[in-house]
This record gives structure tokens, C-alpha cells and sequence, in this order.
């Protein structure tokens, strides 16, 4: 798995694509009917599982250790405005396509339209650090907006999927609230105490390895009280990200060597064996002749998702006083999905909210968004530099 992520990987960075377009692709071949029986058997599935959820969690503490929320408030109020336009638009059209047309219960609509508003920042940040505009107004706007864009998909996913459990498991509203406000509680513990404590413990070392076992331990524990809580894991581990970050940057000894190890033994770890792992075992669970059959799904979804998330940042961008052009910049800047939308679906397949075959669906028009999004977002920033 990993040598074909890696050599798909050279390929689609050789013609210009994200990395996530190789490991995908990958899955594909992995996932082929003929080649799979030979790598795959039941007893090792549960293996790659496990370790792909792993790496999910990974990935979302490591979202959170990037979001810098000085730099968020100097932008607040415009990244708020872009991210409800281009997610508002795609997710409300998704949603009443999918329930209206489609035919799909309220709650699968809901989940497609996600799948369909969300993107990608690191994917952005690739192309806006090959033209030197990472701190260009441009750049900061597309970062800034990236970034509440996976924080507010993620919170719309978790809440949909714990009101999905909250109706099988047949649990009252009133005891899925009072578990809200103990997981809040809890974290406020643990951004004044817990968490700063753990961390002096393990840094007493000076040493990258304990750090890293500190900062692993501190969002395996999150994770699972908070999916113990009914809020979901992922918001346990991108909320540790935070935490962890504020803990090591705030106060009169601020550790920015810590807050980088931390970050860059998780990146190591993560981007270099776990998530390509999750990636590509995406690719490896998508039905490549169930993607042909759905076409007539995956044409109308895949022109919602692009027309709405566009459309809706031009809006937006215009609305806050900026031109049209960089409103198309915006937009295609938070086209590509690499990441969210193939965990959303993930976390829809493995809660048996959709099946296969819809699944197979939303990873491809994602697929075919992050092959186009890239091209498409360097054709709109062109060969000029905007200030």
C-alpha cells in the first residue's frame, strides 16, 4: 500500500496534482476486483481499518495544531462571511437535490450536502506557496477561510452523526445535551490544568519522542472521552490541537521550539505512514464499476459542488467590499476536498448511513475536485502576483 501511495504519489506531483490524487488512485488500483482478493483478505481488513481510523484522528490534531487564531481574528469577519457563502450555497442545493429529486431521507440529503461544501486548505496552501503568496492578502484570505471551512464541516458532520446514533440508540435530547455540556466542562479542565500539566510533565525530557508520547496520549484520551460523550472523536482530537497549541503559546514562557516538535513528529508520523494508509484504503473501499453506473448521480452532484462553492465566494467576496476577481480566486482556491469529504463519507459508510455504492459516488466527484480545483485555481491566480 504504501509503495504504490508513494509511486502514485511522484506521478500525480509530477503533473501538477496534490499527493492526495496519487494515494487515492492507489485505493483504485488496490481496489480493482481482480487485484484485491490477493492483498486483502477478511482477516487483515480490521488491521488497515484500525489504522486508518488512527490516522484520521492524527490528521484532525494535527488540523488543529495549525490553526492560528491570532492570525484567524485579524481576518474574522471576512472569513466568516466567505465561509458561509460558499458553504451555504453548495449544502443548501446538495440538500434539497438529494431529498427532492433523489428521493434520499432528510439525513442522507443533509450528509451529501456537506460532502459537497467542504475543501481543503493544505491543498491551497501547496499552490500558494509554489507562487510565493502564503502571506500575500490573497493567500491569508484563502488560508483564513480554508480553515473555518474544516471547523465548521466538521462540527456539521459530528452533530449529524451523533443525531443519527442519538435516533437508533433511541437517547433522549435532553441526556445528549447534558453529555455536550460534561464534554465542555471537561475540556475547560483541560485547557487550564490537564492539558498544561501533561505537557510540563513530558517535556521535563527535552526530548521529541516524549513529547510526541505526551501529545499522543493527550488526544487518544480526548478522542475517546469525547466520543464516550457522544460528540465525536474528531472533534476530541482537533479541539486537543488547539489546546495543546494555546498551552505551549500563551503565557509569560511561550515553548515555540515544543509547539514545533509536536508538529512536526505528528506530521512525520502521520503524513508519512497513517494517513496515506487512510487514503488509500478510501480508494480501496470505492466500487470503481459502481462509480460508472452512478454517473447520472455523480454529473449533478459534482456541477453543484463547483457552481455552488464558486458562486457562493464570489458572493461573498464581493459582499465584503472585494472585487469579482478575487472572489473567483477564493473560490476555486476552496474547491479541492482531499481530506474532509473522504473522512465525512468514511464516517457515513462505517455508521451505516449510506452504502457502498453512494459512497463510491461522493469519493469520485471529490476525486475529480481535487484533480480540477488545483489547475483551475493556478489558471485564476495567473502570472501576476496580487498584493
Amino acid at each position: 500500500m504504501l509503495l504504490l501511495a508513494y509511486l502514485c504519489s511522484l506521478l500525480a506531483r509530477a503533473v501538477g496534482l496534490p499527493r492526495v490524487v496519487g494515494q487515492v488512485l492507489a485505493g483504485f488500483v488496490l481496489g480493482l476486483p481482480f487485484i484485491q482478493p490477493m492483498f486483502f483478505t477478511p482477516e487483515n481488513g480490521p488491521v488497515f481499518e484500525f489504522l486508518a481510523d488512527i490516522g484520521i484522528i492524527l490528521l484532525f490534531f494535527f488540523s488543529g495544531l495549525e490553526i492560528d487564531l491570532r492570525r484567524f481574528r485579524r481576518n474574522a469577519a471576512e472569513s466568516i462571511a466567505i465561509s458561509f457563502g460558499n458553504t451555504i450555497l453548495p449544502l443548501t442545493t446538495g440538500y434539497f437535490f438529494s431529498s427532492y429529486v433523489l428521493g434520499f431521507s432528510p439525513a442522507v440529503s443533509l450528509l451529501i450536502g456537506i460532502s459537497l461544501s467542504v475543501s481543503s486548505q493544505a491543498i491551497a496552501l501547496d499552490i500558494l506557496d509554489e507562487k510565493r503568496m502564503l502571506k500575500s492578502k490573497l493567500g491569508t484570505l484563502v488560508i483564513s477561510t480554508a480553515s473555518l471551512d474544516d471547523l465548521l464541516e466538521l462540527v456539521l458532520i459530528s452533530v449529524l452523526l451523533v443525531l443519527f446514533n442519538v435516533g437508533i440508540e433511541q437517547t433522549g435530547l435532553g441526556s445528549f445535551f447534558l453529555q455536550i455540556l460534561a464534554f465542555v466542562l471537561i475540556i475547560l479542565i483541560f485547557k487550564w490544568w490537564f492539558i498544561p500539566l501533561v505537557l510540563r510533565v513530558f517535556e521535563q525530557e527535552q526530548s521529541r519522542s516524549y513529547l510526541f508520547m505526551g501529545a499522543f496520549i493527550l488526544v487518544l484520551f480526548v478522542a475517546w472521552l469525547a466520543e464516550m460523550l457522544g460528540v465525536g472523536s474528531l472533534i476530541g482530537a482537533f479541539i486537543t490541537g488547539v489546546l495543546v497549541r494555546y498551552a505551549l503559546l500563551t503565557g509569560q514562557q511561550r515553548r515555540y521550539w515544543e509547539e514545533h516538535e509536536i508538529s512536526r513528529s505528528v506530521h512525520t508520523i502521520a503524513f508519512g505512514f497513517l494517513i496515506p494508509i487512510f487514503f488509500v484504503w478510501v480508494g480501496v473501499n470505492t466500487q470503481i464499476v459502481a462509480v460508472f453506473q452512478q454517473l447520472p448521480l455523480i454529473i449533478p452532484l459534482f456541477i453543484i459542488d463547483v457552481v455552488g462553492t464558486v458562486l457562493g465566494s464570489m458572493l461573498a467576496v464581493r459582499f465584503i467590499g472585494r472585487t469579482w476577481r478575487e472572489g473567483y480566486q477564493v473560490g476555486w482556491g476552496v474547491i479541492p476536498k482531499g481530506d474532509t469529504e473522504l473522512v465525512i463519507a468514511s464516517l457515513a459508510l462505517e455508521a451505516r448511513l449510506i452504502d457502498r455504492r453512494l459512497f463510491s459516488a461522493i469519493v469520485f466527484v471529490a476525486f475529480i475536485c481535487t484533480i480540477i480545483g488545483p489547475v483551475m485555481f493556478k489558471y485564476a491566480l495567473g502570472k501576476r502576483r496580487p498584493k
